[in-house]
């Protein structure tokens, strides 16, 4: 029989356990750790000698240590309590005492077996940490349920004997068992083929002949916190059960009853990540965490993690994991969306993702439609670009009701507590550029004035539009106050300059309105402040048709959209916010990634961004602008357009 596969199996349970399992102990102590080592007859093991592991794993081990030890190796308790989603609740520092044993009896005897059949191996390892905190069970059963949910586990799905929290204790026991693992996989003629690829025809006689259970614990009391895994393959617990005895756990998991609603759930996340190693495998990716799979970059050294030696080309490489992704975009028709859906299903697919990538052709029944199918699909984080807020609210319960977390991409989904993130640029800050340029164009600062601006603002119900509008009216209302500036239309607060869904059309019919009713007769238009460039378009367009001005306003935009980029080519348009969403889509594969590997999620703002029902926790990027001077730098030899594209 091939010994490693039998033993990463159970590694790979054992260690789910360690990650998603938690229980009511008898108040576990180091000391009662250690006599209950001493009792199963194992061999204290020094910390020094951990390499030493493999080779007494069939008689066992145990190490115990206290704050020196803990200091030693501080960096990898917060690494653990880190991916534990513990590190907001304690550190390393807060750690009193930690123990560690282990023993696996058949473990050797399996380099000599031929029949798989003929395999017995019977294991489990016992984790004990005491905090020093007795205040702190309800916060670290939290921890639990958020892993819980991670690998799709409700609490609610689970029994008062298998999940309690209380004040001063809590506990949850999972268990399922081997068999229907191995039958999960055969039945997958994919995943077969590549396993057998692998490890040899062989494989389908171990899988056919794999019995045993699987048994989770993690229990806290007071202050201390135990985890107990382990298992029996095609044999008798023997081990397992000695070890819950020794220890004096208040229930042995394998003695529950079979939950097979997460029996099955357990179940499908271990053939899920027997998926991923076969993926990885083909890919000759690093694989550095069993669960999303961390990755340490390319094996060939290059940091960033590009094969090809391109640093900068998949930024994001170093998060890799099995998984499917939903991304819901306004519609292909707009450059702009269609390139940020290229390029995160690229990055996504890059590190082994699976995508589904939808554009709604600006209609907001389609764009429900298509993210109930996401949702039903299978998919297990949404990146979503609203067209219409308010007309996904259903959909997003749906996915909430489901653990699917949602990162609103570059729109902010409004009136919900359903979005767990937010990633955008400095919507602010992109404003302040729009009138900081249009400060310096007609020199606001020295020039004696008066100057005539008109205003065209975004849909109302984008909350971004608020933020452009508000950054560049933060910056011009000195001018204003002054009477330096000046609008002819009198259209200046925000409800009176917007636009709805950001349609160049009606930007273009409110331009031409304000012209022919305030500008007839030649009067000269300075400044036009548009706050993105479909806008900008409109505007260009009713400039085009009626003004009669002496000379072209400064008219501002965002995107850098193409056929603006044109138009600041030929000096109809002098600038564009240039917000490269190459980096927005970037960040939003980073955040995914962190979410479906169980990362603390990168943002930096967690106060701007109130949706009206929450401050959505956000990652901001900064924006610049191009000009008629800089595009060619920006856009052209950054690779974003090419000389062709534009014309020239």
């Amino acid at each position: 029989m091939n010994r490693k596969i039998v033993s990463v199996l159970l590694a790979v349970v054992m260690l789910l356990g360690v990650l998603t399992g938690c229980s009511k102990t008898t108040g576990m102590t180091k000391d009662k750790f250690v006599k209950a080592c001493e009792k199963l007859k194992l061999t204290e093991l020094e910390i020094d000698e951990m390499d030493e592991i493999e080779e007494n794993v069939e008689d066992g081990f145990y190490f115990s240590g206290d704050e020196d030890l803990i200091a030693d190796k501080s960096k990898i308790i917060d690494k653990f309590l880190k991916l534990a989603k513990l590190s907001k609740v304690f550190d390393s520092g807060d750690i009193v005492s930690i123990s560690f044993a282990s023993k696996c009896s058949g473990y050797e005897d399996l380099k000599d077996l031929e029949d798989p059949e003929d395999a017995e191996l019977d294991g489990a390892f016992a984790f004990q940490m005491n905090f020093g905190q007795k205040d702190k069970v309800e916060d670290f059963m939290d921890g639990v349920e958020s892993l819980l949910k991670k690998v799709k586990i409700r609490t609610k799905k689970l029994t008062p004997k298998e999940y309690y929290v209380s004040k001063d204790e809590g506990y949850c026991r999972l268990h399922f068992d081997l068999a229907k693992l191995g039958q999960m996989i055969l039945d997958d003629d994919d995943l077969l083929d590549a396993l057998k690829d692998g490890y040899g025809e062989d494989i389908e006689d171990i899988l056919e002949s794999l019995n045993g259970d699987i048994a989770l614990s993690i229990e806290i009391k007071g202050s201390n916190v135990f985890i107990l895994a382990g298992g029996s393959v095609n044999t008798e617990s023997k081990v397992y059960k000695d070890f819950a005895k020794a220890f004096g756990l208040a229930s042995d998991p394998m003695k529950l009853p079979m939950n097979e609603e997460v029996a099955e759930d357990m179940t499908e996340l271990i053939v899920s990540y027997v998926k991923y190693l076969s993926m990885a495998r083909d890919a000759k990716r690093t694989i550095t965490n069993v669960i999303g799979g961390i990755s340490g970059g390319d094996p060939n050294g290059d940091p960033n993690g590009d094969p090809n030696g391109d640093p900068g080309k998949t930024p994001n490489t170093g998060i890799s994991g099995l998984g499917k992704v939903g991304i819901s975009l306004p519609t292909k028709d707009l450059m702009r969306w269609y390139e940020d859906g290229s390029k995160m299903k690229e990055e996504f697919e890059t590190l082994g993702y699976t995508v589904d990538l939808q554009y709604a052709g600006n209609d907001t029944a389609t764009q429900v439609a298509q993210i109930t199918n996401m949702i039903n699909s299978g998919c297990q984080v949404l990146i979503i670009a609203a067209i219409e807020a308010s007309s996904l609210k259903d959909v997003l319960e749906k996915a909430e009701s489901k653990d699917i977390p949602i990162i609103a991409y570059d729109r902010i989904l409004f009136e919900t507590d359903t979005v767990d993130y937010y990633v955008t640029f400095d919507n602010y800050k992109v404003g302040q550029i729009q009138a900081e340029y249009i400060v310096n164009a007609l020199d606001l600062n020295n020039a004696k004035g008066p100057f005539n601006i008109e205003i065209t603002a975004g849909d109302p119900s984008d909350i971004a539009s608020a933020f452009f509008y508000q950054g560049a009216m933060d910056v011009l209302a000195p001018y204003f106050d002054s009477g330096k500036l000046r609008t002819v239309s009198g259209q200046k607060d925000f409800s009176d300059v917007v636009t709805d869904a950001w349609k160049t059309s009606e930007a273009q019919t409110r331009a031409e309105n304000i012209i022919a009713a305030y500008y007839q007769g030649g009067t000269q238009i300075n400044a036009w402040l548009c706050s993105n460039d479909s806008t900008a378009l409109g505007v260009v367009n009713a400039l085009d048709k009626f003004y009669k001005g002496a000379t072209y306003p400064v008219v501002t935009g965002q995107d850098c959209d193409l056929s603006n980029v044109k138009l600041i080519i030929a000096g109809k348009q002098a600038m564009s916010v240039f917000k490269d969403t190459r980096i927005l889509a970037s960040q939003a594969v980073k955040m995914a990634s962190q979410i479906l590997s169980g990362q603390d999620v990168e943002v930096n703002d967690t106060q701007t961004y109130n949706n009206g029902k929450k401050v959505v926790p956000t990652y901001a990027c900064d924006p610049i602008f191009v000009t008629f001077d800089n595009y060619k730098t920006i856009l052209i030899d950054s690779g974003y357009y090419t000389q062709e594209q534009l014309g020239l």
